[in-house]
């Protein structure tokens, strides 16, 4: 986990999920657990994700689950490296799916800020270079390499 100060934080970590409710539910855990979010940003992410899937079919296929909610107290997103890809519905297409490797749980605290840091997130997960070398990291470098090519 890095703390990166008032800004953002990034927490990584890697683990197994029967299924993209799961994964969420994880990620969700870890974000509770470090005090970025409550139990009700957990489950507008599942609600959102069900109405509105976030995989995006890149060169390694990923999800961006988020959700504007009130109970989000520090920007933060929460990458879990999976053991095994799992199914998301596709952003662009939710009659498609995609197996994803990396999910990326976005949580921004100001509702302004929601779409600039989603933007550079999608622009990050779309650079097959990027991408590539944060699957390759161990888990304990993601957030570090997170926080200086996302920002």
């Amino acid at each position: 986990m890095s703390d990166n100060g008032p800004n953002k934080r990034y927490i990584a970590l890697k683990a197994e999920a029967g299924n993209w409710e799961e994964a969420l539910r994880i990620c969700g855990s870890a974000l509770i657990e470090g005090k970025c979010v409550g139990k009700g940003f957990v489950e507008a992410c599942v609600n959102r994700e069900k109405a509105f899937p976030t995989g995006l079919p890149t060169i390694i296929p990923v999800a961006i689950p988020h959700a504007a909610s009130d109970e989000v107290y520090e920007t933060s997103v929460c990458v879990l490296k999976l053991v095994k890809p799992i199914k998301f519905n596709r952003m662009d297409d939710n009659t498609k799916t995609i197996q994803a490797q990396l999910i990326f749980n976005l949580a921004v605290k100001e509702h302004t800020e929601h779409v600039d840091f989603l933007k550079k997130l999608i622009a990050f997960v779309m650079d097959e270079q990027q991408i590539k070398k944060c699957l390759s990291l161990p888990i304990e470098d993601i957030p570090d390499y997170l926080e200086s090519t996302v920002v």
